[in-house]
C-alpha cells in the first residue's frame, strides 16, 4: 500500500501527537452535537432525524477507537486498579451529577416559569462558585476529598440506580469494563480476541436481558472499535491513513452514505436505530428484521469502520485549536451533557427557527460554542482535579 511521507504528516517519536489530538477534538464535537440534537429529534423534525443519524453511525465508533488507541499504557500502568476506580468515581459523580440537575429544576419554583431565566442564572452561578470551591478543597485537603467520595457514594448507593445506564455515563461504565477486558485477554492472540468481541456484538442482542444494566448494549457493540484502537499500532494506524488509494476512496464512500441518510435518515432511524444507539436488544427491531440482526450489525460495523477512517483522512494534521480542545474530551463530554439539560430547561429550543435547516446550524453553533468552553485548559483541570482517586495507599508495598 503506498503510503504519503511528507514532512510533518508523521509524528516525531517522541513528540505530542497534535493529528490525534485534531481528531479527537473533531469527535468530541460530533458527540455534543449529536446530543444537543435530541430534542429536535424529539420534536419529530425530518432533517434534525437525518443529521443525527448519519452523526451516530460513525460518532462513537471513532470516539470510542481512539480510547482504545490511546489505551496502549494501561498495561504498563503499575496501579491499573486506581484507573478504573477512577473512572467509576467519575461516572458516579456525573450520574448523581444530571439526577440532582432534574432534582432542582423540576421543583414547582421553577416549573412555574415565574423569573424562570433569573432563577436558571443563579443557579448556574451558585453551581459555578461550589463546583470550584469543591475541586480546590478536594485537591488539597485529604480529609475532605474522603468525606465527598462517601457522600456520593451514599448518596448514589441509596437514591441512584448505578447499575442502570442509559444515559451519557454510559461512556464511562463501558471505558471500565474495556480495560477489564484488554487486562484480562493481555496474553491472548489479538486476532481472536477481536473475533469474538465481533462476535459477541453480533449475537448477544438476541438476548432481551442486554440493553442499559452495566450498559451492556453498548459495551458489547462498541467493544470492538476500542479492541481496534488498542492492537493498531502507530505505524499500521498511519500506513492507512496516509495511503494514497484511501485517501480518495474513503472520503467519498463517506460523502455518498452522507447524502443516502440524509436522504432516508428518518426510515433508517425507525428500522435500524436500534444499531446506531446501541441501547437495547434486537428485540425492538421490526418483526421482519430481526432474523437478520446478526448480519445487519456486521454491516453496520464495516460501515462504521470506513467512515471513521474516512474523518480521520480529513482531520488536521498539525497544531491547531483542535488540538487543545482534543486534550479535555472528558471535560466536554461530562459538562456538555449537564448543559444540555440546562439549555432545554431555559427554553433554548423554543427559540430555534422554525425553519429545520435553521435550527440544525443553530445548534450546530451551540455545540460549537460549549465546546470551545468546556475544552478551556482551566476547566479542564477542575474536571480532571474533581474525577482523580488516589489509591496507592492501598496497595501492599506500592505493587499491585
Amino acid at each position: 500500500m503506498n503510503t504519503i511521507t511528507t514532512a510533518g504528516v508523521k509524528p516525531a517519536p517522541f513528540s505530542r501527537d497534535y493529528y490525534i489530538d485534531n481528531i479527537k477534538g473533531v469527535f468530541i464535537f460530533l458527540v455534543v452535537f449529536g446530543h444537543l440534537l435530541d430534542y429536535l429529534e424529539e420534536a419529530g423534525i425530518p432533517f434534525a432525524i437525518s443529521v443525527r443519524t448519519f452523526i451516530y453511525f460513525f460518532h462513537m465508533p471513532g470516539f470510542i477507537f481512539m480510547s482504545g488507541y490511546l489505551a496502549k499504557s494501561f498495561s504498563m500502568k503499575r496501579f491499573k486498579g486506581e484507573k478504573l476506580l477512577g473512572f467509576a468515581w467519575l461516572y458516579l459523580l456525573f450520574k448523581d451529577s444530571i439526577e440532582l440537575l432534574h432534582y432542582v429544576f423540576d421543583r414547582p419554583y421553577f416549573t412555574e416559569g415565574t423569573g424562570r431565566i433569573s432563577t436558571m442564572t443563579g443557579l448556574i452561578l451558585f453551581a459555578v462558585v461550589f463546583s470550584l470551591a469543591v475541586a480546590w478543597a478536594y485537591s488539597r485537603f485529604p480529609l475532605f476529598q474522603c468525606a465527598f467520595i462517601a457522600a456520593v457514594v451514599g448518596i448514589s448507593l441509596i437514591k441512584v440506580n448505578i447499575f442502570y445506564v442509559g444515559a451519557a455515563p454510559w461512556y464511562l461504565m463501558s471505558l471500565i469494563l474495556w480495560h477489564i477486558v484488554i487486562y484480562l485477554t493481555q496474553h491472548m492472540n489479538p486476532k481472536y480476541v477481536m473475533l469474538a468481541s465481533i462476535l459477541m456484538a453480533a449475537v448477544l442482542d438476541y438476548q432481551e436481558e442486554i440493553g442499559k444494566f452495566l450498559s451492556l448494549s453498548r459495551t458489547t457493540n462498541f467493544l470492538p472499535f476500542f479492541l481496534l484502537g488498542f492492537y493498531m499500532t502507530r505505524e499500521q494506524f498511519y500506513k492507512i491513513v496516509n495511503s494514497v488509494v484511501l485517501r480518495i476512496i474513503l472520503p467519498v464512500f463517506f460523502v455518498v452514505v452522507m447524502i443516502l441518510v440524509l436522504k432516508n435518515g428518518v426510515y433508517i432511524r425507525e428500522n435500524f436505530g436500534v444499531l446506531l444507539y446501541a441501547v437495547s436488544s434486537f428485540d425492538v427491531l421490526p418483526d421482519q428484521l430481526y432474523t437478520y440482526g446478526s448480519l445487519l450489525t456486521l454491516v453496520w460495523l464495516a460501515a462504521a469502520t470506513l467512515l471513521m477512517f474516512a474523518v480521520f483522512i480529513l482531520c488536521p494534521r498539525k497544531k491547531s485549536y483542535l488540538s487543545t480542545i482534543g486534550k479535555a474530551t472528558i471535560s466536554i463530554y461530562v459538562l456538555h451533557r449537564l448543559f444540555k439539560d440546562i439549555l432545554y430547561y431555559a427554553g433554548f429550543y423554543d427559540i430555534l427557527s422554525s425553519n429545520p435547516y435553521i435550527a440544525v446550524a443553530e445548534v450546530a453553533f451551540v455545540s460549537l460554542i460549549l465546546v470551545l468552553i468546556f475544552g478551556n485548559p482551566t476547566i479542564a483541570n477542575i474536571i480532571n482535579r474533581l474525577g482523580s482517586v488516589k489509591v496507592k495507599w492501598a496497595y501492599v508495598d506500592g505493587k499491585e
